[in-house]
């Protein structure tokens, strides 16, 4: 039956539902199988020369796996098993980390997803229309009691009448429909925090901090001064360091926000780092 209906479309409809489906698996193999920003002995210094410390959500250290410096927004994947430059997270869905190389294909995959289950939707809704013309359902009528008379049905009551009849399509339709809302959403926010400079790791780490900021317990170390006595200009002496205690959030600056226009081209179109 979904045959016959899906026949009675247009040649480039067509053409259009194994087109949406190939970018679809081309987007996935290229999230699935593109480097995610390994970093190893060979690009390392690479990674170090881009990324600068804001010592703040970064500071120098050692990953005790690798037995190397940390670059500034890497995290080291147990599933990995490697550290992951700009690290954004681990998906489960490609089965390896969304990173600096492989961000871009992630968003591409993302997009061909929701076109295809939006696609997908309306190809679910023009089938049960078709088959409120072919049951003739658009000039069926029911009794109406109150009135004590017939009146014709509701487009909204025959599509629940068709619904009853044939509830796989309804199924993939409603289906296609909650995964599109919810992708989209993920996307969204996954859009918002690339526009913004920050990563998914990056975004639980400025929640810490904010919270820290709340309850009043945030302070940064302000740089020692040097300073020359009046006497003996030999010497020098440096101030200790002083202790501030952060009360506003809009304090803080993202060193990596360089604005959304620029965000987003980073992701789309990311530095090279050589070969892992």
């Amino acid at each position: 039956m979904l045959i016959d209906h899906v026949s009675n479309f247009s040649i480039q409809t067509r053409f259009l539902i194994p087109a949406h489906i190939g970018v679809l698996y081309y987007s996935y193999y290229m999230a699935c199988t593109a480097d995610p920003g390994i970093i190893t002995a060979n690009n390392h210094q690479s990674y170090m020369d881009h990324y600068k410390y804001d010592n703040l959500l970064y500071e120098p250290k050692e990953c005790t796996t690798c037995k190397r410096l940390k670059p500034a927004r890497s995290k080291h994947c147990s599933m990995c098993h490697a550290c992951v430059g700009r690290s954004d997270h681990h998906c489960a869905w490609i089965n390896r980390c969304v990173g600096v190389n492989n961000h871009r294909y992630f968003f591409f995959f993302l997009y061909s997803l929701i076109q295809l289950c939006v696609y997908g939707t309306y190809l679910c809704f023009e089938v049960y229309r078709g088959f409120i013309v072919e049951w003739g359902l658009e000039n069926a009528t029911v009794f109406d009691h109150k009135a004590k008379t017939q009146r014709p049905i509701t487009f909204r009551q025959a599509m629940v009448h068709v619904m009853h009849q044939d509830r796989i399509i309804g199924s993939l339709g409603i289906l296609a429909t909650v995964v599109a809302v919810v992708v989209s959403l993920f996307l969204v926010y996954q859009l918002y925090l690339a526009g913004r400079g920050m990563t998914t790791n990056e975004a639980f780490k400025w929640e810490i901090v904010e919270e820290d900021i709340d309850r009043g317990v945030f302070y940064l170390v302000e740089e020692p001064v040097k300073t020359n006595p009046p006497k003996r200009k030999d010497v020098h002496t440096q101030t200790p360091p002083k202790e501030r205690r952060i009360k506003s959030f809009s304090e803080l600056e993202n060193i990596y926000d360089l604005g959304f226009v620029t965000n987003i081209k980073n992701v789309l179109i990311p530095p090279t780092f050589g070969k892992p």
